[in-house]
């Protein structure tokens, strides 16, 4: 399964949910990692066919392993795990969810981000910094509320390999991801004056760290946190399913834009997070998305913890 894959990935703007079209909020969970106050937000969550996830496993394969485990065999529902973090009197969003995105065939359940501030009792103009890990419409698409940035006070952080190749020309980009290209820019390009460029290991707010995690995307990052000698990895797509993409690290997903590229740094994450018995936050892990990485042989385990 190659780029061709991401051609059934289609989507249409979800409408007005309400009056001012943003969902309810419905799941957030709070911890701290040192000084830093770190809270969970449930943006919703969509479903997509289990084949995605082990596009050079053997037919059937990543089925039978969901089976294992009670899940079906043939669609997987992806939670959206967006995370606050205040730290230094600074607020920090990692990604936005999918505002007003919505994936074909899927009923709406997205876009409950701001609903879930308004609950924290914060506004979107109290944000300063929004930390874009990479262009995919499941992490940029609350950006824009018809056109108008949600966002208005925040600085936006996006790699500019990431900002140029999801802003393209549609017409020459790869067909099987023309019409990802078009959602992109519908968010993207609204932002960006004073967009923000970062490197590998750039510390973007106090504590917060770029790592470099090519491979799901030309720029995709992960990012660290690190606060008074503890340490949280969001391996945000690094792992896009918690099951597959542990227990079969070398399986390559098919919105994996170089897949030899995802595999090696899909190893090289999961085995530090292991061996440094990190904290890990997962951006489509079930809610709320947090836990610890153990290793089985050559593969790897996701064990949620409690979070105090």
């Amino acid at each position: 399964m190659g780029l061709g894959a991401m051609a059934g990935l289609s989507f249409t703007p979800s409408g007005p949910a309400g009056a001012d079209g943003m969902m309810p909020m419905r799941a957030i969970r709070g911890f701290d990692l040192g000084d830093m106050k770190i809270t969970v937000i449930d943006d919703g969550s969509f479903s997509m066919g289990v084949n995605m996830f082990g596009s050079n496993a053997g037919e059937g394969a990543v089925g039978r392993l969901l089976s294992n485990y009670g899940l079906s065999e043939t669609m997987a529902e992806m939670p959206l795990q967006i995370m606050l973090i205040e730290t230094a009197g600074v607020r920090v969003l990692i990604d936005t969810g999918m505002g007003d995105v919505t994936f074909h065939g899927n009923e709406i359940d997205n876009g409950r981000l701001v609903r879930s501030l308004e609950v924290l009792g914060l506004a979107p103009q109290d944000i300063d910094i929004l930390l874009l890990t990479h262009g995919h419409p499941d992490h940029v698409g609350g950006l824009t509320v018809q056109g108008e940035r949600v966002f208005s006070n925040a600085e936006h952080y996006l790699p500019d390999i990431e900002f140029e190749f999801w802003t393209q020309s549609p017409e020459r980009a790869p067909a099987g991801l023309r019409e990802m290209i078009i959602e992109c820019r519908r968010h993207l390009l609204p932002v960006a004056h004073g967009m923000r460029s970062y490197t590998d290991g750039q510390e973007i707010a106090p504590g917060v760290f770029a790592v470099a995690a090519p491979g799901h995307t030309h720029g995709h990052y992960a990012i660290q946190l690190r606060s008074r000698g503890e340490s949280l990895l969001h391996l945000v797509d690094t792992a896009v399913h918690y099951i597959t993409g542990l227990e079969r690290p070398d399986w390559t997903v098919g919105a994996d834009i170089d897949k030899p590229l995802a595999v090696e740094t899909r190893k090289r994450l999961l085995s530090q997070a292991a061996d440094e018995r990190m904290l890990i936050a997962g951006y489509h892990f079930p809610f709320p998305g947090v836990g610890r990485i153990i290793r089985m042989g050559d593969a790897f385990r996701y064990v949620a913890v409690p979070l105090v």
